[in-house]
């Protein structure tokens, strides 16, 4: 490989991550703007509900500020198979959040991770397996442990 080519597949590569850096500088922008948007009356934290996510975008912005000004070597382009597992899972991920108050937490905490068990090899009913398994995980570590709202599904308990 001649230097010239070397010098082109490194500035390809710094742009590529300088491409990677500016997005996570947008998202951190628009997580700001969404945290400034919360509205809270009283709030038994000292701080206040918008700390947290404050805190994520200034994090968020930094960590992209830093890849901007040294931007590391790319990783190459995934095959296709793997890129659409990817947004395969993004999509069931996508939709189960989005029916999540109709088909209760459970019931989407199975579907996302069984489906991610799936994609990442599992065979079908070691997917299922770890599917309920992982659902099950969850909803113990959000509902008692964190004592977190968890919607169980009109669809599946109505009334």
């Amino acid at each position: 490989m001649s230097a010239s080519q070397h010098d082109d597949g490194a500035e390809h590569n710094a742009r590529s991550s300088r491409v990677a850096a500016a997005i996570l500088i947008a998202f951190a922008v628009i997580l700001a703007i969404g945290t400034s948007q919360i509205e809270y009356a009283f709030s038994s934290d000292p701080l206040g509900p918008r700390a947290f996510p404050y805190l994520l975008a200034v994090l968020l912005a930094f960590c992209g500020l830093w890849y901007f000004l040294n931007p590391g070597a790319a990783s190459p382009w995934p095959q296709m198979a793997v890129l659409r597992s990817a947004l395969v899972l993004i999509a069931v991920t996508a939709i189960s959040v989005g029916l999540m108050d109709k088909i209760g937490f459970l019931t989407a905490a199975f579907f996302m991770s069984a489906c991610a068990a799936y994609l990442f090899g599992a065979a079908p009913l070691m997917a299922i397996a770890i599917g309920a398994a992982q659902a099950v995980f969850w909803f113990v570590l959000f509902k008692y442990a964190l004592g977190t709202y968890l919607p169980s599904g009109s669809w599946l308990f109505p009334g």
